[in-house]
């Protein structure tokens, strides 16, 4: 007896050795990211973003000296732990370095050269070890898509600057080099994305091969060729109930198992939506009335750049047109979005991400836009937003009959 009292005291003393040993990182800990690199000229920015459902908001930049750069900061909300690095330039391939962060961690980088996509992340948060795991396997194949990814940058203002009518031959000539660039860099990819399943099926599932997944059922749901869309759905089916049961897992779900794909000429489904004092809505309250909806997300730049124009098409023509923003981020976020940005029109969650009417459009990029004539029939999608084009729209919608 007297030897089993002591052998419980030596594990509760280690116990709690161990426990004062720890060391209490509170949420607001900031963490830091410091970067080492070589062969990057003096003075080149560089942004730091956080990974938003619709794209990313850039939330600091510093600017490269000696070839060091870094960034400390506090995570807002903890699911904001996904960020990336990025730098315009002409240099630099227009991708991202992938981080995943954590109250006080401390990650470092180093590299050599401009290719940021694979410069080396030394992390010991765990979703950094678990994506370096996806991307790690292909690092030629991504090495060789940021060398095209720059080159084709060079292509594309050559061929700008180019009088197409005075100098034919040397148009066709660089638009000729042009394709055969976005031919191989589209090889590549394919090889990549290959390889990152082949890597997933080897892996437990993490947040990274979470959010791989989600991207393969995106495009699986938006692509009828899509050609790992059975893939996919076995690593769906090894994936834990809570998982599936998440909102990234039921977006999974629908996009793999999508409904009857709506187009041009159909009737709209409906859904139940719910305004920001939770009051049930639907689609149908504007039958008689042109709808124009709009898939919309806080990390979406083009989304938020819409809204003035949108607002104006709203006071504009209020009697003839509805416009229905349906918000595809969590709560909290879609209530921080709506009070960041005043939003006077019908604005709308169905509380189901990617998950829910947008499966339906086959949404695969946002800002998407639907046009609805007044029974309720599709007339025209838009993907993307440029100045002045609702304008445009509704001026030979409206004033034009």
């Amino acid at each position: 007896m007297k030897s089993k009292v002591k052998e419980l005291i030596i594990i509760l003393v280690a116990v709690l050795l161990t426990a004062c040993g720890k060391k209490t990182v509170s949420p607001d800990t900031p963490y830091v990211i410091e970067g080492e690199l070589t062969g990057v000229r003096d003075s080149v920015v560089i942004r730091l973003s956080v990974s938003d459902t619709g794209g990313s908001t850039r939330i600091a930049t510093d600017t490269i000296i000696n070839g060091k750069f870094r960034f400390e900061n506090v995570m807002q909300e903890p699911e904001q732990n996904k960020l990336s690095l990025m730098v315009i330039d002409p240099d630099f391939p227009p991708m991202l370095c992938r981080l995943y962060t954590a109250p006080g961690a401390h990650i470092k980088i180093k590299g050599n050269g401009t290719h940021l996509v694979t410069w080396d992340v030394q992390s010991d948060v765990p979703e950094q070890i678990e994506y370096n795991k996806l991307t790690d396997f292909a690092r030629d194949e991504y090495d060789e898509v940021q060398a095209l990814q720059i080159e084709l940058s060079k292509k594309r203002s050559e061929l700008f600057a180019i009088d197409r009518v005075a100098q034919p031959e040397l148009y066709n000539t660089i638009r000729d080099e042009y394709n055969e660039l976005v031919k191989r860099n589209n090889e590549l990819n394919a090889i990549i994305e290959q390889k990152k399943v082949e890597q997933m099926k080897k892996m437990q599932p993490s947040a990274p091969w979470f959010q791989q997944l989600y991207a393969m059922a995106l495009s699986a749901g938006s692509e009828d060729d899509y050609p790992y869309r059975e893939d996919a759905i076995a690593l769906y089916q090894s994936m834990s109930e809570e998982m599936k049961q998440s909102t990234k897992g039921k977006e999974i779900y629908a996009n793999l198992f999508p409904p009857k794909s709506v187009v041009e000429g159909d009737a709209t489904p409906d859904a139940d939506f719910f305004d920001l004092d939770g009051n049930l809505h639907h689609l149908s309250e504007f039958k008689g009335k042109y709808m124009l909806l709009d898939f919309w997300s806080i990390g979406c730049g083009y989304c938020i750049v819409a809204l003035p124009e949108m607002k104006q098409m709203h006071e504009q023509y209020a009697d003839r047109l509805a416009i229905v923003s349906l918000n595809v981020d969590n709560d909290a976020r879609w209530r921080r979005a709506s009070k960041e940005h005043e939003i006077t029109w019908n604005n709308w969650n169905e509380g189901k991400g990617m998950g829910g009417l947008s499966v339906n459009y086959r949404v695969s990029g946002i800002p998407h836009y639907v046009l609805l004539n007044p029974e309720g029939i599709v007339e025209r999608q838009i993907v993307g937003y440029e100045e002045g084009m609702f304008q445009t729209l509704f001026t030979e919608l409206f004033d034009g009959k």
